[in-house]
């Protein structure tokens, strides 16, 4: 992929994985702008919707994690993990290369989550575009 000493590789793709994690955030806030009339409440509506995902989404997960008492699978938990572009990035960049991984005290999550880099990159790539797409059908729609 990239060239060069595992530090500069890992600095570059956090430098990508943080672009496509604000284009992620851009293309959910064009999918709520086409939704409303106004441009106060479209702005209100993502900075909420930003807060979820930033901080309020992962409590009900680690919620359900400790009153399963850690009988939740890997996977479920993992997959749960997909629907939330900011845990994609976190997931990403705090376990895709080793350094960092051994340093962050990251090495039990990556062996539990069982996605490659590849995987988790597509994950944030189509949190990108889907949103994107839906809300060029929903204008197009609107404009006919």
């Amino acid at each position: 992929m990239i060239q060069g000493s595992p530090s500069w590789r890992a600095f570059v793709w956090l430098l990508v994985s943080t672009i496509m994690l604000g284009l992620a955030f851009l293309a959910l806030a064009y999918l709520i702008s086409v939704q409303v009339k106004e441009h106060s409440t479209a702005a209100g509506i993502a900075v909420g919707v930003w807060l979820f995902f930033v901080i309020v989404f992962d409590f009900p997960l680690m919620g359900s994690l400790v009153a399963s008492q850690g009988r939740l699978g890997a996977g479920i938990f993992s997959g749960l993990l997909l629907l939330n572009p900011a845990d994609i990035y976190r997931l990403f960049n705090l376990t895709s290369f080793e350094n960092i991984r051994a340093l962050s005290g990251m090495a039990g999550l990556s062996a539990a989550v069982r996605f490659s880099p590849a995987v988790l990159l597509a994950a944030l790539a189509a949190w990108c575009v889907v949103p994107l797409v839906v809300a060029i059908g929903i204008f197009q729609r609107r404009e006919a």
